[in-house]
């Protein structure tokens, strides 16, 4: 009968399998909020991460699926504090309040709102579609879970608005982010007066549309 495999050796072999996955999402994190996400390559994130070639490809099968896996991080930090704020909320949560809130809670996650611009592009891209559903489906959990929510301490808001409110509020800031924070030639305008019509505070800019979209939730029902 053959030795058995050491256990402490197993153990070992485990937190290192575990600490380089950590680091890679690490690096990701840190490279996809810095660079264009058309420059970044698995290779070159597992060189910043001071692997050997190849081992990223190990852990992640593309860039995009890496980079899913940061996004669903950076919104699972997110949706688990809007919950709590809500939890520690009053019974009953102002619209206007409620705008501000999730403005503020966005405007202090720029990581967060620089990867939800990319989002679309890289559900385009070289992914699994199966992994683009469990992205997905995950998201949707957690976002019922949160609407319920919603629901509950916003007056005004029916079955189901919540949801599509952290939806859209999602999809206005995608469109803000690169305005709000242009980089490479977009920065052309930055300080040029005549192009003043293009600058774009995000913080005020989302308050002012997600308390936009709120009013519609009720309009129509008018």
């Amino acid at each position: 009968m053959g030795r058995l495999i050491d256990p402490e050796k197993r153990a070992h072999a485990k937190r290192q399998r575990i600490e380089r996955k950590e680091r890679i999402l690490e690096v990701a994190r840190s490279t996809f909020s810095r660079l264009p996400y058309v420059e970044v390559t698995l290779d070159s994130i597992g060189q910043r991460a001071d692997v050997d070639r190849g081992v990223a490809s190990m852990y992640f099968r593309s860039k995009e699926e890496l980079f899913l896996h940061v996004l669903r991080e950076e919104l699972a930090d997110w949706y688990s504090a809007l919950q709590a704020e809500l939890d520690r909320a009053d019974d009953h949560v102002s619209k206007s309040d409620l705008a501000k809130l999730l403005a503020t809670s966005l405007s202090g996650r720029p990581a967060l709102t620089r990867f939800l611009s990319f989002e679309a592009v890289v559900l385009e891209q070289n992914l699994d579609a199966m992994e683009a559903f469990r992205f997905q489906r995950w998201r949707l959990d957690r976002m019922v879970a949160i609407g319920s929510l919603l629901e509950q301490k916003v007056e005004g808001l029916e079955e189901g608005e919540g949801i599509r409110l952290l939806h859209r509020v999602q999809l206005v800031t995608a469109a803000l982010q690169p305005a709000a924070d242009p980089q490479g030639a977009a920065t052309y305008e930055v300080g040029d007066p005549d192009f003043a019509v293009f600058k774009v505070d995000f913080e005020t800019e989302l308050e002012g549309l997600v308390a936009a979209i709120l009013r519609a939730m009720t309009d129509r029902r008018n």
